[in-house]
C-alpha cells in the first residue's frame, strides 16, 4: 500500500500540474518531459534496446539513443491524451479522417453485424476511438487492470471517456465482451502484444506470439475485422486510417493478415510504436 501511494503522489502532482495548461500545451510538455524520464528508467531502455536490435540490427548506438528519445516523445504524447481523453475527445481540428473510409462500419452497425476494429500502441491510438464516438459509433474496449489501485481508477476512466463499455482482461472478461460481440456490438481491441496462449505468426520479420482468439471470434460469429491506426504527422495533426475489411478464411491467415497491417504501420513510421512492448519472447 505504502509502495502504491509513493509511486503514485508523484503522477498525481504531473496531473495538477497539467491542468493549468490548455490541451496542446499538456500534450507537448507530457511529450517533453517523457522524453527526458523515460531514456534513464534502466528497465524501459534495456527492453526498447533489445527490441531495436532484434529488428534493426544495423542501427549504431548513436543512432539508438536518438530513436529512444523521440519514441519517448511519442509515448508520452500518447499517454496524457489518455489521461486527459475527455478534453481530447473534443479536439477535432487535430484529427484528419476520410468519413467514406467507416461505410463498412456504418453498414454493419445498421445491420446488428459485430465489429471488430483491430488496432496497436501506434500513434495516437485513442484517435480512433475518438473519430468512432463522434461517428455515432460507440465502441468497448478491453483493459489490463492495473496493480496500484489509485492509478487504477484513473486509468479505467481514461478509457471510458473513449466509449464503452470496456471489459478488463479476465476469463469473465472475456465472456461479457464475446457476449457483446454476439449482440452486434462493436468492440476496438489492440493486437500487438503477446500473450501466452497466443501463436507465432511473422511481425516485423520474427515470430511473435500472436492471439488467434480475434480471428476465432469473427469466424464463429461472422463479425467484420477493420484495421485502424491514428498517425502523427509533423505538424502534430493525427491522421486516423480505416482499412478495408478483412477476408474471413482461416484463423491464422486471418491473423497473419491483422499483424501485417499492423507491420506495414510500424514500418512507415517506427518511432510512432511502443518499444517498450516484449512483443517477441
Amino acid at each position: 500500500m505504502l509502495r502504491q501511494i509513493a509511486e503514485i503522489i508523484p503522477f498525481y502532482a504531473l496531473l495538477a500540474l497539467l491542468k493549468l495548461f490548455s490541451f496542446e500545451k499538456k500534450v507537448i510538455m507530457g511529450g517533453l518531459l517523457l522524453r527526458w524520464i523515460l531514456p534513464i528508467v534502466p528497465k524501459y531502455r534495456k527492453r526498447v534496446i533489445k527490441n531495436l536490435r532484434l529488428i534493426y540490427p544495423e542501427k549504431t548506438h548513436l543512432q539508438i539513443n536518438e530513436f529512444i528519445s523521440i519514441n519517448s516523445e511519442m509515448i508520452g504524447r500518447s499517454f496524457i491524451e489518455l489521461m486527459f481523453n475527455q478534453e481530447f475527445q473534443k479536439r477535432w481540428y487535430k484529427i484528419i479522417y476520410k468519413k467514406e473510409e467507416l461505410q463498412p462500419i456504418i453498414d454493419a452497425k445498421k445491420r446488428a453485424k459485430p465489429i471488430i476494429v483491430v488496432s496497436g500502441h501506434i500513434g495516437s491510438w485513442e484517435a480512433v476511438r475518438a473519430v468512432l464516438k463522434n461517428n455515432n459509433l460507440n465502441s468497448g474496449a478491453l483493459y489490463q487492470k492495473n496493480h496500484n489501485r489509485f492509478y487504477e481508477k484513473l486509468h479505467l476512466d481514461a478509457i471510458k471517456a473513449g466509449g464503452e463499455p470496456i471489459f478488463q482482461v479476465s476469463p469473465s472478461g472475456t465472456r461479457n465482451m464475446i457476449s457483446f460481440i454476439k449482440k452486434g456490438g462493436l468492440i476496438a481491441l489492440m493486437v500487438d502484444q503477446a500473450v501466452k496462449d497466443g501463436k507465432y505468426v511473422n511481425f516485423l520479420g520474427k515470430p511473435a506470439k500472436t492471439s488467434i482468439s480475434i480471428a476465432n471470434i469473427a469466424l464463429k460469429y461472422d463479425a467484420i475485422i477493420i484495421p485502424a491506426y491514428g498517425i502523427r504527422r509533423e505538424d502534430n495533426k493525427i491522421v486516423v486510417s480505416f482499412e478495408k475489411p478483412i477476408k474471413l478464411t482461416k484463423s491464422l491467415a486471418i491473423t497473419s493478415a491483422i499483424n501485417s497491417s499492423l507491420e506495414a504501420r510500424v514500418q512507415a513510421n517506427p518511432e510512432q510504436w511502443y518499444w517498450p512492448h516484449r512483443r517477441w519472447k
